[in-house]
């Protein structure tokens, strides 16, 4: 194993970017790790097993930088882009690599799947998109800055969120820009940025100043704007309250978490704020119907109920662990951590019932679920499909 994915550095900083003047303060995807990650202890009669369908070195991943990138599914395929410019389709029942596309451009982001494209975004500003089906580029599209998030499509429109503020739609087939709006970039920001989520109509942003923006797909125009967390405090740093977890819509509701410490529910019509409960996270939240689930700068876990914003349950065992986005399967929630572990965590208590160590790479990106296998992937590009099988009386 290469020496770069076993000493990987920990981290549990924030990653900020003096987004207006270019200036950045990062160190290998984060800041010195000031309180060390919570043991693992024995699990004496585990729940479930895991069992590892199959392994793939899916190409270079993003190592120690903070990336956009996450698997992608569709029609019994997994797309996987890397930061050396490659993208790999492989077989979602085997591993096996079907086609390999070297861009020659520094992808951070993506890809994300629609109408038979992949759009990943560059360190550069651009959106590539390439041939589901081959992996041939298409188009090529120039924005303004560094495209740091996945961008959103619809089988028509493609949006993606720029990291000096600009939301941009562009024509799928082509890569023609149909609209762009500015949104002011508070001084100092996480490196990092949400993408856009398209339903129905709307596109819903999540912001760097900590507001919700919900928008019409088509035309650009303004729907609603709201604020779920307002900077406070003396320093720059204590006032950051980015969104950086892609915005949740369930049903008429939306819910955003912002790294300023607030969960919030919203009405999707009209941006109204149903519920707040603290909570300050980046990474993506996980939901069934009746809780949201979040996991927070600190590595705990919450459970929060949907109506009502209250706290049903909080686990606190895997604290400083760099724990992913909880992701729901077959009932429970399944992170990754940052020494290549996954935990299952029951919906019901948050008690950690299983775990499984995949690779020796830490693992960023929220789990995927699809059918009966959950797909991980390593900080280096090592890619997994697991199963978990029930052991004793589970």
């Amino acid at each position: 194993m290469n020496d770069r994915r076993t000493n990987s550095v920990r981290t549990t900083g924030l990653i900020a970017a003096l987004a207006l003047s270019g200036a950045v303060l990062t160190a290998c995807g984060g800041g010195a790790n000031v309180t060390e990650p919570t043991p693992l202890t024995e699990l004496n009669a585990p729940a479930y097993r895991m069992n590892t369908v199959w392994k793939t070195d899916a190409g270079e991943g993003a190592g120690e930088y903070v990336s956009g990138f996450d698997p992608a599914i569709k029609n019994d395929r997994v797309y996987v882009a890397n930061s050396d410019g490659y993208v790999v389709a492989l077989d979602l029942a085997s591993g096996d690599r079907i086609w390999r596309s070297r861009t020659g451009d520094r992808l951070i982001s993506g890809p994300t799947v629609s109408g038979g494209l992949l759009l990943m975004g560059t360190r550069d500003g651009e959106i590539v998109a390439l041939s589901a089906s081959t992996g041939e580029r298409e188009w090529t599209a120039e924005l303004s800055s560094e495209i740091i998030a996945a961008p959103a499509a619809n089988g028509e429109l493609a949006v993606a969120r720029t990291l000096d503020g600009r939301l941009v739609a562009l024509d799928l087939a082509t890569g023609n820009r149909r609209w762009t709006i500015e949104r002011s970039v508070p001084t100092l920001t996480l490196r990092g940025t949400s993408s856009p989520v398209i339903d129905g109509n709307t596109v819903y942003a999540g912001l760097d100043n900590g507001k919700v923006l919900a928008l019409d797909v088509n035309t650009g125009e303004e729907r609603w704007s709201q604020a779920i967390a307002f900077p406070s405090g003396r320093s720059e740093l204590e006032r950051i309250v980015d969104i950086d977890a892609d915005p949740l819509v369930m049903d008429n509701e939306l819910y955003a978490v912002s790294a300023g410490g607030q969960l919030a529910s919203l009405a999707i019509t009209s941006g109204r704020v149903r519920w707040k409960h603290e909570i300050a996270s980046e990474r993506a939240l996980g939901h069934d119907q009746r809780n949201i689930y979040a996991a927070d700068r600190d590595s705990d876990v919450s459970a929060v109920n949907r109506l009502t914003g209250s706290e049903t349950w909080k686990q606190e065992g895997l604290k400083y662990r760099e724990l992913t986005g909880p992701a729901l399967y077959e009932g429970d929630l399944v992170v990754g951590d940052y020494e290549g572990y996954v935990h299952w965590l029951s919906a019901d208590d948050g008690s950690v019932i299983a775990r499984g160590h995949v690779f020796d790479e830490p693992i960023r990106s929220q789990p995927i679920v699809t059918g009966n296998h959950v797909i991980v992937l390593g900080a280096y590009g090592e890619i997994a499909a697991l199963r978990f099988t029930p052991s004793g009386d589970r």
